[in-house]
Formats: structure tokens, sequence, C-alpha cells
């Protein structure tokens, strides 16, 4: 099989590049900085849509097209709304109308839970659109415009994404570790998995039939200020160091839930949110 990745070089990109290629599949990513010497990485810049078009199609056929790149900052989507909105949308629709034109391939959109507004858990994959951030509201629209592209159109949902690489998470274990202090969210939840767990699922859409949501979390929810008391003890901080913080302190709005109803895969087990953590950490610590 032959996947392009739009994004190849990110955190889901890059872990999902290597999985595919470890099982033999021949797989082409894009990047805004690729390495001169790998050819098998694209030089696309989605701001620019029509060159980033040319260079996918003169890299050939695909059988899947998997749109992993965009602006998932929220502050930064807030910030600058016009270009973020530029590659969330009409950057993935662009490439997906035109892919599906030419040579007809599987496209899955990677989106997010921040579709929804939090205020329900275990939110099922039928219902309504409620984002409350530019960053939600962007990817909503992205998945509205790609559906009506037909039946080879795939999205696949996820909650928070952590690694042993996560900014957030390597930033504040390694304060705590010099015996600083962190702030972090009580209102706002989060129901993290494993890049390993997303890369699977991922995985799996792109070979198998599915269908056209597919959604995956961690089982429950904690807050960020949980999640910090947990990476605080791996550093073997005080609990003290940790500091309780209001989403409305820095201008966000406070979100009460973020777990999503689950598709159930009979290989991949969705753990519970602070499994998600301390697998993360033992990889941290074990660097």
């Amino acid at each position: 099989m032959r996947v392009l990745i739009v994004g190849g070089t990110g955190l889901l990109g890059s872990n999902l590049r290597s999985s595919l290629l470890s099982n033999g599949h021949e797989v082409v990513v894009t990047s805004r900085q690729p390495d001169a010497k790998d050819k098998s990485v694209l030089s696309v810049n989605l701001e620019n849509i029509a060159d980033s078009l040319q260079t996918i199609i003169s890299a050939g056929k695909f059988d899947v097209v998997v749109l992993s790149a965009g602006v998932s900052s929220i502050r930064a989507c807030k910030n600058d709304p016009k270009t973020s909105s530029q590659i969330n949308v009409d950057a993935q629709v662009s490439i997906a109308q035109d892919q599906i034109s030419r040579n007809s391939p599987k496209v899955i959109l990677i989106s997010t839970n921040r579709i929804f507004d939090g205020s329900s858990e275990q939110v099922s994959p039928n219902a309504p659109h409620s984002p409350t951030t530019i960053y939600g509201e962007q990817k909503s629209r992205a998945e509205g415009q790609l559906r009506t592209l037909g039946d080879s159109i795939k999205i696949v949902r996820f909650s928070k994404v952590i690694s042993e690489h996560s900014e957030l998470v390597v930033d504040w274990y390694n304060k705590l570790l010099r015996g600083e202090t962190v702030s972090a969210f009580v209102d706002v939840a989060i129901s993290p998995i494993t890049v390993s767990s997303a890369v699977g699922v991922i995985e799996r859409v792109v070979i198998n039939e599915s269908e056209t949501v597919t959604q995956f979390s961690a089982t429950d929810e904690i807050s960020f200020f949980e999640m910090a008391n947990l990476i605080a003890s791996y550093a073997k901080a005080p609990a003290t160091n940790v500091l309780k913080q209001l989403a409305k302190d820095v201008g966000d709005n406070a979100v009460p839930h973020s777990s999503l109803e689950s598709t159930v895969f009979s290989s991949i087990k969705p753990m519970s949110s602070l499994q998600s953590v301390h697998h993360v950490l033992e990889k941290i610590t074990s660097l």
C-alpha cells in the first residue's frame, strides 16, 4: 500500500510513518522543512495551496492520504484565524478534492474532541458539533466539507495525545525536577492517550474498512492539575510546587469534560487517563 502523510514529521505523522514502514508499506510524507537527503519527504507549505497540490501530484498515485498537518495550538488559531483557517480547512479540503478527483484514494482527516463544547463526557461520534474555540470550529468545518466528498473520507477524532516528547509534559517535568513551580488548570478536563495508541488506531483505519467516524480517548478524565501532580511525583517534587490555576486567569474557558465514546478495537485497549500519563512518564524517566 502506498500512503501519503500530510504533516508526516509531526508527533503523530512521524510515528505513523515509522509504524507503516515497519509493516511493509511505502510511505511518502510532507514537511515545511524537509531533509534534502530524504527523497520520501516532500517540501509542502500549506499556506501556498496551489504549490502544495502540484508537489503532491508530482509524487504519483496514493492508495491512502492521511491529513495530519495543521495548526493545533488553540492560542495560535485565535491569534491568526485567517492563516490557521487556510491551513486547517482550505488546504485539507483542496488536497482531498484533488486526490479524489485523480486517484480516488481513502482520505483520513485527523480531528479532535474540541469540535465539542466539553459539556458532556463520552460524546457519541454522531453528536452535533458545538465548538467553543476557533481551532475546534476550523476542525468542525473541515470535517463537514470533507464529508460531502463521499464514502472515501474517514474522520479520526482523538482527545489529547501525549508522548515522551510532548512539550508541556517535558517542560513541567524538568521544571519540577529543578525545584521550580508549575501552574495547572483545575477546571480543564483532559482524557489523554499515548501516541502509540493513536498511531495504532490510525493504522487500522488506513488498512481496514471502518465507519466514517472513528473516535478514541482515555476511559475517563482528569484535570491538568491532576496530571501535573503525577508528574511531580515522578520528579520527586513536593505537591506544593504544583499551583492551581483557573482557565479564566489566562483568558481561556473551563472545559468540564473531554472524553469520547471510543471505537472498539480488539487489539487496542483504551487506558485510563492516569495510565496514559504513567506510560509516558516511565519513558521520560528512562531516557
